[in-house]
């Protein structure tokens, strides 16, 4: 099993924390998966579709964010509330065709992206695939 985390470089708060739980995860199966990570940017990322932040996601939809509110909630670690207030962004993405960063890949298959996933989900992506 290979997993990708595609993200930001540096990581944001929210590819950190989506690369860490699901390597807590992993951990917690039998056979460890290969995890890595790659720059949304990069042409591997975009092999996946169209692979953007939420910043890019906002100028492409016309959304108005503020990005002050933006930069404080992401000045530390990860919290809900970031992903709360960039939620609207992901679901425009989603609507769109977008990917938005942070993104799972397993096996080639892209499972998640736009937030940060809770720690079941994460636990039934390596369960269908056990």
């Amino acid at each position: 099993m290979e997993i990708i985390i595609i993200g930001t470089e540096p990581p944001c708060p929210r590819c950190r924390e989506t690369y860490e739980r699901v390597k807590t995860v992993a951990k917690e199966i039998a056979s460890q998966p290969s995890i890595r990570k790659i720059v949304y940017s990069s042409e591997e990322a975009q092999h996946f579709g169209k692979v953007e932040t939420a910043h890019e996601v906002a100028e492409w939809a016309g959304f108005e964010i503020d990005r002050e509110e933006v930069r404080k909630l992401a000045s530390g670690e990860w919290t809900k509330a970031l992903d709360d207030f960039l939620m609207p962004l992901a679901e425009e993405a989603k609507r769109q065709g977008w990917i938005m960063t942070p993104v799972v890949v397993i096996d080639g298959i892209v499972v998640h992206f736009g937030h940060v996933p809770e720690m079941d989900k994460i636990r039934s992506w390596f369960s269908v695939r056990a």
